[in-house]
């Protein structure tokens, strides 16, 4: 068997881009299976929320709360494989380190991240509130 690793157990330029890029997708993956179970949470408060009680409304927030920690968590451990193989890839290509585009696209899913599971939080509680004036 053949190790595509140098001597020395560094990785050569194609397999850091290859990891970085899988590292990239992995963290898409993430994100999108978070905005897909934030939507759920929303329209499943808005379409019921006429029987949502404090129960539900609080093993609704508490499940997603945890659903979304689990996926910040994995997004990060991801973020971390994306700056080890970015890293990788520039000192092998001998690039600049310039990827402000990458470093913002990534910060502003961060951003997302938090702010989306707070204000998804909010709403749950919001429609439990709303439904009780009714």
């Amino acid at each position: 068997m053949v190790n595509s690793m140098a001597d020395d157990g560094s990785l050569s330029l194609y397999e850091a881009v290859q990891l970085f890029y899988l590292a990239l997708s992995a963290q898409d993956r993430f994100f999108e299976f978070w905005i897909s179970a934030t939507f759920a949470v929303i329209i499943a408060c808005h379409l019921g929320s006429r029987t949502l009680t404090q129960g539900f409304s609080a093993l609704m927030a508490l499940l997603y709360t945890a659903f979304s920690i689990n996926m910040l968590s994995r997004w990060l451990l991801a973020q971390g494989a994306v700056v080890r193989y970015r890293t990788e890839m520039l000192a092998l290509s001998g690039g600049d380190g310039r990827l402000e585009l990458v470093d913002l696209s990534r910060s502003l899913t961060f951003g997302t991240l938090i702010i989306g599971t707070v204000v998804t939080l909010f709403f749950v509680w919001f429609t439990f509130k709303k439904r009780k004036e009714i």
